[in-house]
Formats: structure tokens, C-alpha cells, sequence
């Protein structure tokens, strides 16, 4: 088998001339630190994820005190038997709370950056995948891959942000997201002189805007930096490309008839196909799929009606409203299964790249479908290279309004800062209902290795 470090040698010998692409930063820092190269992954579906049916059997969230057990030798939930092979790795967290997020039918922003957010209100404030997305950068900083309706190209959910007003697209099109991220290699022909070509274009874009900020006062100057960002994020983008055709090729995930598919479940195995590829190759290192939202459709699942008519009880032919949630939980979890299993394939280091990958399946509306926010479980998969203690564990807090509940999902995502060695007081806001904020700092210790 050709490890990843090889396939990293290989390339430096044919692009010496070339911008250091990310394969190559990474193999040096982990010959100069030893430290490998951190992925995460964000799994959000709407409607909520129902508590009681992540539970193991013989185990029980909603207490008064802090259960911390094994799922050795525990029967997982029928709709995570997918998740079964990958057992070790797996934590099942049930017992945060988001009661500073938006309750109701989604939390928007919220519940990846533990504070107040609308649909039509821009963030204040990056959410944890943008967080991560800045200090873990590579060619593409975030790719953002949604369920579309089959027409979209690029949308805006509202669950994801760089920061302050920065909302964060997501490819629909599994075709529009293919080539927008391995299109490289798809055009066919002499893919560098062409991308040469349109990097001499961009140089002197770069060159104008640059000579047009110095020509006006400070703060327009500001006002054409995102621009200028852009255009060199471009004329970047397109070197270290050039430079990973050989990983890309060998990477790339094979254009089946899922692309093309009228069926959108059909398109959510694309984006799982492009999300693992995109990992493999190191052009990204944080992806977000965002898996539906209250108005997807799971006719290729046998479910004809909507996720928001499901939350309200709708049954589909033979199927009650409960059971096409669970054939929907399922369908998620085989998804996620298959992409942590294809990171566990691939070599890195002394074990596998899923052992330096955090993937975290959670709700943008916590555990209902209208959501009170005093409940948001998730499941997490992988563990940072040890730094996690976690795997082949169940943890559930003490529930909403004992004296002992003080973790909220800011809590987490504060644990998430810490594992990457960012030893921040919180992230997100607190929940003021809760009383002293500073309580509720700090991360979940349980978490930590």
C-alpha cells in the first residue's frame, strides 16, 4: 500500500519549483514537531436528534449526576448500527444544554457558535468550524456541502461563519461542488499552463487593487481588503493545486451517477464521497456537511414527506412519523460511518488519519423538533490523536435545572479549542439562566486526555 508519506515524497520530487503545497508543509512539520496534521468534521441535520434514541441499552441520559460509562458489550440503537465497527471511537454525549442559542425550529448560528442568531441576522461572531478553519488553513480554509433541492448551486444556511458578518457558503450541486474542488484534474489538458495562465490574470488584478487601496484613505482601504483577499486566496489556490495533481488524481472521488441524480439523497453521498477526498488530499482541513433542513425531502429513503411535516407527526405509507426519523438518523450515520471508515484506511504517521480527526454529529436544534434547548446531544467519532479522551464511551451530564448542570454546548466547542492546544476561557456565550457566568467556564474535563 502506498502510505500517505510516500505519495507526499513523490510529489516534492515534481514541484520543486512550486508554491509547497499543504502535503508538503505537512509531511515537514511532522518531521520537524511530530505533529500531524488536525481534521474536523460537522455533520448537522435539523429537526433535532432525539436523545433517547442515541442511548446504549442499559444506559440512560436526563439524571441528577454525571454517568461516565463503557459501551463495551452494549447493544448501540438499531439506527446506529452503522457506527457499530467504529465502537472504539466513538463517544456518545448526551446532557448539554444551548439555552443562549434561538429555541424553535432552529438555532441557527447558534449551535455551532453558542450564542443568539436568526436566519436573517448576520453572525456576530465565527462559529467553531470557522474558528477552526483560520487556524487549520489549506488550499480550501472550509468546504461547506449541503443537501440541496436539486436545483441549488451555492447556498447559505446560517449555521456557519468566519466570523463577525462573515457567513459561509455550501456547495448543493455535487457536479458545481466537484469541480469547484477537484476540477483541476478534471479539465483535461496542460492543467498547469492553463492554471498559469489564469494566475498571471490574477497577479495583475492583485496588483491593481493593491495599487488603487494605496490611493484612498484608511478606511476605504478596509473596504477593498476582502477583495484583495479574495483574489489572492484565487491566485494562491491555483499554485498549490498545480502542485497536487498526482495526490489529487490518486485521491479524487470517481464521478458516479450520484452527481447527477435527481435524487438529493443521492447528492448527500456525493458530498460524503468529496468531504472524505478532500481530507485525504489535504486540501481542506474542516469540512461541514449539512445533511437537510425543514423543508428536504427523503423520497429516495422512501419518505415522501417533509423533514418539518415528519416533526409533526406526519407517517409516510407504512412508515410512522418516529420511524422515518430513524430511517433519516440512519441513513446519516451510514454516511458519516462510511467516511470515518475511509479515514481509518489511510495511513498517517504510526496509525490511521480518522486517530487525527474530530467528526461531531449534533442538530442545529438540539433534541427536538421544536426545540427548548435544555438537551443537545451529539456523537463524536475520532479523538485527535489521543488528546481526546474519549472512544467507546458514553457521557451524559446532569439535566437542565439540577444544581450540577453548568455544560452547555459552549462547553464544548471551548473542550474542542482546548484538544487543538488553544487553551481559550469560552467560547460562545454563556447561558445567563444558569447564573454565574463563570461557572460555566472552561471545558468538559471528561473530554480531555
Amino acid at each position: 500500500m502506498i502510505t500517505r508519506r510516500k505519495a507526499l515524497g513523490r510529489l516534492s520530487l515534481g514541484a520543486s519549483t512550486l508554491a509547497l503545497s499543504p502535503f508538503l508543509r505537512n509531511l515537514q512539520r511532522e518531521d520537524a514537531t511530530g505533529q500531524l496534521p488536525r481534521r474536523f468534521v460537522f455533520v448537522v441535520k435539523s429537526s433535532g436528534l432525539q436523545a433517547e434514541y442515541l442511548n446504549p441499552e442499559g444506559l440512560q441520559h436526563g439524571g441528577d449526576r454525571l454517568v461516565d460509562a463503557p459501551l463495551a458489550q452494549r447493544p448501540l440503537h438499531e439506527s446506529l448500527r452503522a457506527l457499530e465497527p467504529l465502537r472504539d471511537q466513538l463517544t456518545i454525549v448526551q446532557g448539554l444544554s444551548g439555552r443562549m442559542c434561538t429555541i424553535g425550529h432552529s438555532s441557527f448560528y447558534g449551535a455551532m457558535g453558542a450564542y443568539k442568531a436568526t436566519a436573517e441576522a448576520p453572525p456576530i461572531a465565527a462559529t467553531i468550524d470557522g474558528h477552526l478553519s483560520r487556524r487549520f488553513p489549506s488550499v480550501f480554509d472550509h468546504v461547506g456541502l449541503k443537501m440541496g433541492n436539486g436545483s441549488q448551486g451555492t447556498s447559505y444556511p446560517s449555521i456557519s461563519a468566519a466570523g463577525r458578518g462573515k457567513q459561509l457558503p455550501f456547495q448543493c450541486n455535487p457536479e458545481l461542488a466537484y469541480r469547484n474542488l477537484f476540477g483541476s484534474i478534471a479539465a483535461g489538458g496542460d492543467i498547469q499552463r492553463m492554471y498559469r495562465r489564469t494566475g498571471n490574470v490574477l497577479d495583475a488584478m492583485v496588483e491593481d487593487i493593491q495599487r488603487l487601496r494605496r490611493q484612498l484613505p484608511g478606511s476605504e482601504q478596509e473596504k477593498l481588503d476582502a477583495y484583495l483577499e479574495g483574489f489572492e486566496s484565487l491566485r494562491d489556490r491555483r499554485i498549490e493545486l498545480i502542485a497536487m495533481q498526482r495526490t489529487l488524481k490518486e485521491h479524487a472521488p470517481e464521478v458516479t451517477e450520484a452527481y447527477t441524480s435527481k435524487a438529493t439523497t443521492q447528492h448527500l453521498g456525493a458530498h460524503f464521497d468529496m468531504a472524505a477526498a478532500a481530507l485525504i488530499t489535504g486540501i481542506t482541513n474542516v469540512v461541514t456537511i449539512h445533511c437537510d433542513e425543514l423543508d428536504s425531502s427523503y423520497s429516495g429513503l422512501g419518505i415522501t414527506p417533509s423533514v418539518h411535516s415528519i416533526g409533526h407527526g406526519s407517517s409516510s405509507g407504512a412508515l410512522s412519523a418516529q420511524e422515518c426519523r430513524n430511517r433519516i438518523r440512519a441513513f446519516h450515520l451510514e454516511l458519516t460511518a462510511a467516511l470515518a471508515s475511509r479515514l481509518a484506511a489511510t495511513p498517517e504517521g504510526d496509525g490511521s488519519m480518522l486517530d487525527n480527526t474530530l467528526i461531531v454529529y449534533l442538530s442545529d436544534n438540539s433534541d427536538k423538533h421544536h426545540s427548548s434547548g435544555t438537551e443537545w446531544p451529539l456523537l463524536m467519532l475520532g479523538g485527535l490523536r489521543g488528546r481526546a479522551a474519549s472512544g467507546g464511551r458514553y457521557l451524559a451530564y446532569p439535566r437542565y435545572g439540577r444544581a450540577s448542570h453548568r455544560h452547555t454546548i459552549g462547553n464544548l466547542w471551548t473542550t474542542v479549542c482546548h484538544l487543538t492546544g488553544e487553551p481559550v476561557e469560552h467560547f460562545g456565550q454563556a447561558d445567563l439562566a444558569l447564573g454565574d457566568a463563570a461557572l460555566q467556564r472552561g471545558p468538559l474535563d471528561e473530554l480531555l486526555g
